[in-house]
């Protein structure tokens, strides 16, 4: 008889001469090619399962590797499932409410946690690319990559060497932080030797540019294409819709530079993957769910969705329109995303919601396996003179997940009246106290770096 969660189990056997014999197995004694496998399998689930694995016994910790030390430079321990949860009222982080503490939120699973990075007492959160944070110091404006679980970080130039660039399409920033409201997405990608690559889209110049660690500065793209608002990170690349009135869709990717490319990378074009017929869906998202891609878009009529796999484009087959995605559920917006329903109450499974509220200010999901709407929630998304008030259901916090500009600035989303957007709100302020910013700029154009 085996005891689940003993520390070792009793067997009998009988010997030779009929007497019974008992021997004891225990947990630790384990062939270390199979303790690996295990441990392969329960790091792919999510790194918390792997974190709570190696604590089993000291043999298992020994024969297995440990995230410190590898936490950006090694993608296994990425925490693609976790990202920063977002507080509301106000509440940024670094707030001095907070302590220093950040909750996340694993997608998944559902399951909290609890971390005091002291650093938000100096940097400021930009984006969260597979669950790490990308982070800009306010001292001097560099970038960093941080692992919010390990600490382990990479550093790269401060964004500021773009700014000169950006000025020359007509596109005039005041500061780093005033480029980071104008990017979309940030995929991080690393390769062998242990460099870590930045790609990001910047929609309203429609460029791409990336930087490595122990670059000097940014290195943009010379070619400009649209769709780059919501763009994709994938597998270190970025993923991003062409979409004409009655043509087929473009699905278009753009790799990281290597050693080899790095030099032709700004001038190489996006590449064409694959085309979404127009009679299918029109204006379609790109969202990851389940590590793969999908595609979700209107039909025709306007009144209902329809969700297909990337991967059937792929492959040129026809490609049949999906009436279930399980218990995730999908939110289609600036930045898309995928949660597990089964964990986090008020979630509906096997629905999608598109960020935008109706004129009564209410969100609607819609049933892929039934074809209706129904209403998200019962808080409003529609406000004309500041936040929508308490309370706030995980919906709320959920769906400012997928607004980054409320996300890092500690607001729950909303979609305001007034004629002036919310990042202009929040760029305004930090123009107004970020003298790091101009000084950045100065030292650009004293460099000639762009000239």
């Amino acid at each position: 008889m085996t005891t689940v969660g003993a520390s070792a189990t009793t067997n009998s056997s009988t010997s030779g001469r009929g007497t019974p014999q008992a021997y004891v197995l225990f947990w630790e004694s384990l062939n270390a090619d199979l303790l690996k496998l295990i441990a392969d399998r329960v790091l792919s689930s999510d790194l918390l399962h792997y974190v709570w694995f190696r604590a089993v016994c000291k043999k298992w910790r020994a024969a297995t590797h440990c995230p410190l030390g590898r936490g950006v430079v090694d993608p296994r321990f990425h925490p693609r499932q976790w990202t920063m949860f977002p507080e509301g009222n106000g509440l940024h982080p670094g707030h001095p409410a907070l302590g220093g503490y950040i909750r996340f939120l694993n997608i998944h699973t559902g399951v909290f946690i609890l971390v005091h990075l002291p650093c938000f007492e100096d940097h400021s959160v930009l984006d969260c690319p597979d669950g790490l944070l990308l982070l800009q110091r306010k001292k001097d404006a560099a970038i960093c990559l941080l692992h919010p679980f390990t600490g382990d970080v990479a550093e790269f130039p401060p964004l500021a060497s773009l700014c000169l660039y950006m000025s020359k399409f007509g596109i005039f920033l005041n500061g780093p932080y005033d480029l980071l409201l104008r990017m979309v997405h940030t995929a991080v990608s690393v390769h062998v030797g242990g460099s870590v690559t930045i790609m990001v889209a910047l929609s309203h110049a429609e460029r791409m540019a990336y930087v490595s660690t122990g670059d000097k500065h940014w290195t943009h793209t010379s070619w400009m294409m649209s769709g780059m608002r919501t763009a994709l990170p994938f597998l270190g690349s970025l993923y991003m819709v062409r979409s004409s009135k009655n043509k087929p869709s473009q699905i278009m990717r753009v790799d990281p530079p290597d050693s080899s490319s790095s030099s032709s990378w700004p001038s190489t074009p996006p590449q064409m993957i694959a085309t979404c017929p127009a009679n299918l869906m029109a204006k379609p998202y790109l969202v990851e769910c389940n590590s793969e891609l999908l595609l979700v878009g209107y039909t025709d009529r306007k009144s209902q969705l329809v969700v297909i796999r990337l991967a059937d484009l792929l492959l040129g087959v026809l490609a049949t329109p999906l009436t279930s995605i399980g218990d995730h559920a999908l939110f289609i917006g600036t930045w898309s995303m995928a949660v597990n329903s089964t964990n986090l109450p008020s979630v509906q499974g096997n629905s999608i919601t598109v960020l935008i509220p109706r004129k009564s200010g209410r969100l609607r999901q819609y049933d892929l396996c039934r074809g209706t709407w129904s209403l998200l929630c019962d808080g409003y998304f529609l406000s004309a003179n500041g936040p929508i008030p308490r309370p706030y259901s995980l919906v709320h916090h959920i769906v400012s997940c997928c607004q980054r500009l409320y996300w890092f600035s500690g607001h729950i989303w909303t979609r305001y009246h007034r004629s002036q957007s919310r990042w202009n709100i929040v760029a305004l302020g930090h123009r107004n106290v970020c003298i790091v910013c101009s000084d950045q700029l100065k030292a650009i154009h004293l460099s000639n770096i762009y000239v």
